[in-house]
């Protein structure tokens, strides 16, 4: 999974990748059931807290999304394509 930042934009960290995320499901490339990176790879990948992953995934989470299941990770939900695309209706 391929997240960038910009550190140049007046978008929080955290609303980036929630946005890359929303969009990687968007294009297919993430799907029902896949596992997202943990907090701390991704992180350590994209070189910033693990509290901001953290967040942006509870905010996916809270959109319904994605789920979280403790000890095993963060999966893309069945469901979270078709709420992406009622979110994209409503703008």
């Amino acid at each position: 999974m391929k997240i960038i930042i910009n550190t140049s934009l007046m978008m929080p960290v955290y609303e980036q990748i929630v946005d890359q995320i929303k969009m990687l499901i968007h294009k297919g490339e993430l799907v029902a059931d896949e596992n997202l990176p943990s907090v701390r790879m991704l992180s350590k990948e994209i070189k910033i807290s693990a509290l901001t992953v953290k967040k942006a995934y509870d905010n996916l989470e809270s959109e319904g999304i994605v789920e979280t299941v403790h000890g095993k990770g963060t999966y893309v939900l069945a469901i979270s394509k078709e709420v992406f695309v009622e979110e994209q209706k409503k703008k």
